[in-house]
């Protein structure tokens, strides 16, 4: 410290601005390196390294691995570090930690991998070319029975980062069995969880404005379509909104949510709007179920909102 300290006083002006009586400048490359970092901090990139060495370290204790890796999400909320976790190889590290049995472990990565992703296309695709799917599957599948409420909604969030505006990835899904684990998704035994998976199916049916004659990268809503009428997620749409509630854990009816079906109806209502189609019965069902909904008086739909959901869903084939 001390020697940072005379190299700075040496090297600072006379208080008038003259140079007299100076002396010559010190060559600052002999000062202690760990004093600089003391000082200035040690670069990103370097953190980045170290975190995930730890977070990697099975000796150590899981609390210092989670909060290594919480350290981790904090720095690559900037997207230049989150485009050099490509260049650092650290896509394949950071997805092994999916595996580990620690649940804090397997969330906190799963929030890296979603905050890397978002509105970067360039992580996108770097992070899809390690084939992540399977496992961010794995993680929001109830069938895991050491899956947690919080570890599923991260998976969502990971999973919206990833699919949004990318093709690719949208297009990955089906082989992976994505739009069966969505649509099982639809039931989760959390609210919140639901809430999430509505609001991801309708972000990927929004059109970006392309045609489908020359689909661009960033477009998803025509095969999202294609996807969901395919595995009748809009059936599993419209049971959420007018059919049996779920049960509690006592067996009891869970309450109606608002904010659940408002995401529900305009998943619905976008993908009614780009041309998808429901089966009769389920337009029938719908038809019943909009005489009296369950929560407002329109599932949080503007009055056009709601007659354009009247209308479409009243032309099934």
């Amino acid at each position: 410290m001390e020697s940072l300290l005379r190299w700075g006083i040496e090297h600072s002006g006379n208080p008038d601005g003259s140079t007299a009586n100076q002396q010559p400048p010190r060559d600052i490359s002999k000062l202690d390196p760990g004093i600089i970092d003391l000082i200035l901090g040690k670069p990103d990139p370097v953190q980045m390294k170290e975190a995930l060495a730890i977070a990697l370290d099975e000796k150590t204790e899981e609390d210092v691995r989670v909060t290594a890796l919480d350290n981790f999400e904090m720095l690559i909320e900037q997207i230049d570090n989150a485009n050099n976790i490509t260049s650092m190889k650290m896509w394949e590290p950071l997805l092994s930690l999916l595996d580990t049995p620690s649940e804090r472990i397997r969330l906190q990565t799963l929030w890296i991998l979603g905050t890397a992703v978002q509105n970067n296309p360039k992580a996108q695709e770097a992070l899809l070319s390690h084939a992540p799917l399977t496992k961010i599957f794995s993680s929001l599948s109830t069938q895991d029975a050491n899956s947690s409420p919080a570890l599923r909604s991260k998976a969502v969030y990971c999973l919206s980062g990833l699919l949004r505006h990318h093709r690719a990835a949208v297009t990955e899904m089906e082989p992976k069995n994505g739009w069966k684990v969505l649509d099982s998704a639809l039931r989760d035994p959390d609210i919140a969880v639901r809430r999430k998976v509505a609001f991801v199916l309708n972000t990927l049916l929004m059109p970006d404005g392309s045609t489908a004659e020359q689909p661009p990268s960033t477009m998803t809503d025509d095969i999202t379509r294609r996807y969901m009428t395919q595995h009748d997620i809009p059936r599993s749409l419209i049971n959420s909104l007018v059919g049996p509630l779920p049960k509690n854990d006592d067996g009891t009816e869970e309450s109606a949510d608002s904010d659940f079906e408002e995401k529900a109806a305009r998943a619905l209502l976008t993908y009614l709007e780009g041309g998808g189609k429901i089966h009769p019965e389920d337009a029938k069902n719908l038809e019943i179920g909009m005489r009296s909904p369950r929560t407002s008086s329109s599932w949080g739909l503007a009055k056009e909102e709601w007659d354009d959901l009247v209308r479409l869903s009243a032309q099934a084939p």
